[in-house]
């Protein structure tokens, strides 16, 4: 007998979860437990046993746990390297591989083991083909939480381009235009997505001196590494009136598999100074959630 594994899993393809969906027909039999036979027996799943019905989730369970596993491991792992990951025994890791192999979930790659395999990644893909989507809810929660603007941007070369906006609903409020582009150096959200880069990367990417924009931008490399590893260290960058006077931003990064993002929240530069400690909590609780839903594993 078998049954069909449909998984709605938050587990790790390159991510720390990604909801993926995804159908394939596994052997009962192949989790190490023997479901007695009756006499009358009906395919249909309304008159499934309780038996039945929980030998199924134990299936679906033990195959997300290997799914999740080799999603950490990118580089693959051996039969035995899974069995020890997952606390069950070789033999039976074994037959949920080879069932997972059928359709397409999991590849053998030679001497490297088994890696997550293309049916799976497609189907990844195909979730995620739309950050805006994703984002939107997460976005429009920050947006509450402070009444302020929330931006999406994306890197392009030595700047950043808006790509989608939560616009604050009061009287006082910053509003950008959709694909603005701002240079990557002066803004909260570039900084915060250049210090997901090296500090030789920052380098050859900007040189040693850039275009100031306004009278408060920090124009030398050296002084910009320094502002990298304090975001590096809390996960924030900060900028007052760099970019435009009178205006702060707060951002951080998210290094997604569609690329890397930032998210911005744009302040009246006293209004930010007033509730600097609510909006950094705010932004960093953002963060976790969108890291939480679309953010890459850490591979270190």
């Amino acid at each position: 007998m078998a049954v069909t594994l449909r998984i709605l899993q938050y587990g790790a393809v390159y991510c720390n979860a990604v909801r993926v969906e995804f159908s394939c027909r596994i052997p009962l039999n192949t989790c190490g437990f023997y479901l007695k036979r009756k006499r009358s027996v009906t395919t249909h799943d309304s008159h499934a046993t309780d038996e039945e019905r929980s030998g199924g989730i134990q299936v679906i369970s033990r195959a997300a746990t290997i799914l999740n596993a080799l999603g950490a491991h990118p580089e693959g792992m051996s039969l035995g390297a899974i069995a020890q990951a997952v606390a069950l025994p070789r033999s039976t890791v074994q037959r949920i591989v080879a069932a997972l192999a059928d359709e397409g979930m999991v590849r053998s790659h030679g001497n490297s083991g088994f890696r997550l395999g293309p049916t799976l990644l497609r189907l990844v893909a195909t979730v995620h083909s739309d950050i805006i989507a994703i984002a939107t809810p997460f976005l429009q929660a920050l947006c509450n939480e402070t009444n302020e603007t929330v931006t999406l941007a994306r890197p392009s070369g030595r700047q950043i381009a808006i790509v989608h906006m939560v616009v604050a609903n009061r009287e006082l409020r910053v509003v950008p235009r959709f694909g603005l582009n701002l240079p990557i150096y002066s803004t909260s959200g570039g900084r915060a997505l250049l210090a997901l880069s090296s500090d030789d990367e920052v380098r050859r990417l900007l040189g040693n001196v850039f275009e100031p924009v306004t009278a408060n931008t920090v124009c030398d490399i050296e002084t910009l590494l320094t502002k990298l590893e304090g975001v590096r260290q809390d996960g924030v960058a900060v900028e007052h009136g760099e970019t435009l006077e009178g205006i702060s931003s707060m951002g951080i990064a998210v290094d997604t598999l569609l690329g890397r993002y930032s998210v911005s929240l744009l302040v009246p530069t006293d209004r930010l100074h007033r509730h600097f400690p609510a909006l950094h909590t705010a932004i960093l609780a953002c963060r976790a959630s969108l890291m939480g839903e679309v953010g890459r594993l850490d591979r270190r």
